[in-house]
């Protein structure tokens, strides 16, 4: 695939993170209202946790969809860029605007104190190749026709709406 035509794929899944982003931070408002006071930290934080994972996964299929990553690589870059700009917004809000500190920051990465929050950015790295993958496996044809393994390009409205 040439240039003109990877570019454009790659800057709308870019800018599609910021989609990603408001389901986020719905998500951690609804914590922080509902389920917190209901459950405890601990557990509202854990199933926040995975709410995020299935509303970020109904996403990028409901984006793949509309605008298929064309090649297994792109899949990648997306997945990539979408991490670096997740860590970037987390870790700069929390230093900017919160004024956390380090510690306070990293702890939500602590798996040994049950908190399972690193499941985020790993799924915001890999579901743009998971789904990818899915949707291509479902496709009429299945993975041969190129699109589970990377090799062939996937074309707009290749799955039934």
């Amino acid at each position: 695939m040439d240039e003109r035509k990877r570019g454009p794929v790659r800057r709308s899944w870019v800018v599609a993170w910021f989609g990603m982003l408001a389901l986020a931070l719905v998500n951690g408002t609804l914590r922080a209202v509902v389920t917190q006071p209901l459950l405890g930290e601990t557990a509202a934080r854990a199933l926040a946790t995975v709410f995020l994972l299935a509303a970020l996964t109904g996403y990028v299929w409901w984006l793949h969809r509309r605008r298929p990553i064309p090649t297994a690589r792109q899949a990648w870059a997306i997945g990539l860029a979408w991490v670096a700009m997740t860590l970037a917004f987390e870790f700069g809000w929390g230093r900017a605007v919160e004024g956390l500190s380090w510690p306070a920051m990293l702890a939500d990465y602590d798996v040994t104190a049950g908190r399972i929050w690193v499941l985020v950015p790993v799924w915001t790295a890999l579901a743009p190749v998971v789904v990818r993958r899915a949707q291509a496996a479902h496709r009429p044809g299945g993975a041969s026709r190129g699109g589970a393994t990377g090799g062939g390009a996937v074309t707009r409205g290749a799955w039934p709406r």
